[in-house]
């Protein structure tokens, strides 16, 4: 208990508040030291071979948003000179009446992916190519799998054989407000990040789903609560198994507290676990209690209950249930709020009343 007031302390202390300032400089200095790398000796050293990354994010879990500049003096077939998008079946890939006159490519052990991308006159000449590609063939996009993928562009040249050009730079956005790009698919439960490979080429990296319980709802009750929670990941769809268990532990206390979740008829990833929290709640001193779901037959970890499939920075400052009070078996009127902590898990903070109305 000692140790763990002593970190909470540690946290909040305005030691760690310089520290997280000290690693965001840190990190934009790093940045910046980056981009002088790829355009002082990576593109120098390509000559000509590369296209410069000026944007480029997985947006919404499993879109990848791309932005690059050609190098001066490639060969392609459009735009035209009017500055326009390229568009309709120029850039509408094999399904148009003509072929895209850029593409992205996906590489990967001598597998080669091609995506449709669009061609664009900048004010200044210059030549970009922006391509907006949805990952996944089980979801209607690209059929990329499992692993790493180097990231190139495919141009049509006017001639027989394409231009091919690597793309340098990871174009990473600076984000200051409160959501950050959504790496998570939130239908597959794929991972995928965005980096460098030791060359300067942009690299996509895919990791395998992992299992994660999200919060559904809260409901409020004058005896306690019920949370309504799913299930997703590898091997964690119901189909008749035995019903998760959830645990509810009260921090300061190491108090631990089971009870068995009941299926939801509509979502066969869905539970509700009824807390009764009158019946549950020591009224001398406020209590923090969080919930976990119990590894099943198989093993593994206990998964915390909570919002993990999201885009916030904090989402304890975004995401904020109302409150509400319950009484407890001792007739004492006991304020339930729900918050969520750093990393998404949700916590009930019970904090007892001293008058006697609610």
């Amino acid at each position: 208990m000692i140790k763990k007031s002593a970190g909470i302390a540690l946290r909040r202390s305005p030691a760690m508040k310089v520290g997280a300032s000290v690693r965001r400089r840190a990190a934009a200095g790093l940045a910046s030291g980056r981009s002088t790398l790829v355009d002082s000796v990576l593109m120098p050293a390509a000559q000509g071979s590369a296209a410069r990354v000026q944007y480029a994010a997985v947006l919404d879990g499993h879109t990848l948003n791309l932005r690059a500049l050609l190098p001066a003096g490639v060969p392609v077939a459009g735009p035209d000179a009017s500055g326009a998008d390229v568009s309709g079946p120029d850039a509408s890939g094999p399904d148009g009446d003509a072929p895209a006159r850029a593409h992205v490519l996906f590489i990967s052990s001598g597998t080669r992916i091609r995506a449709a991308a669009r061609l664009h006159r900048e004010r200044d000449g210059q030549t970009s190519v922006q391509a907006t590609v949805l990952l996944g063939e089980d979801i209607g996009g690209v059929p990329v799998t499992l692993g790493r993928w180097t990231l190139g562009l495919e141009l049509d040249s006017g001639s027989p054989a394409p231009v091919r050009l690597q793309l340098i730079g990871d174009g990473a956005p600076a984000y200051g407000g409160p959501t950050r790009p959504l790496d998570t698919c939130v239908r597959t439960g794929r991972r995928h990040r965005l980096g460098l490979t030791p060359a300067g080429r942009l690299r996509l990296t895919i990791a395998p789903a992992v299992a994660r319980a999200e919060v559904l709802r809260v409901n409020r009750a004058f005896t306690g609560t019920s949370v309504l929670f799913a299930v997703y990941g590898p091997d964690t769809a119901r189909d008749g198994a035995t019903p998760p268990i959830v645990e509810l532990v009260e921090q300061q206390r190491r108090t631990v507290l089971r009870h068995t979740a009941e299926p939801l008829p509509a979502d066969a990833t869905a539970w509700r676990v009824t807390l009764p929290l009158g019946r549950l709640l020591d009224t001398s001193a406020r209590q923090t209690w969080s919930l976990r779901v119990m590894p099943g037959p198989r093993g593994g970890k206990p998964l915390e209950i909570g919002r993990h499939g999201h885009d916030l920075r904090s989402p304890r400052k975004v995401l904020t249930p109302p409150k509400f009070t319950v009484r407890a078996q001792d007739g004492t009127f006991v304020e339930v709020k729900p918050q969520y902590t750093r990393r998404g898990a949700l916590q009930l903070v019970c904090t007892p009343r001293k008058s006697g109305t609610p």
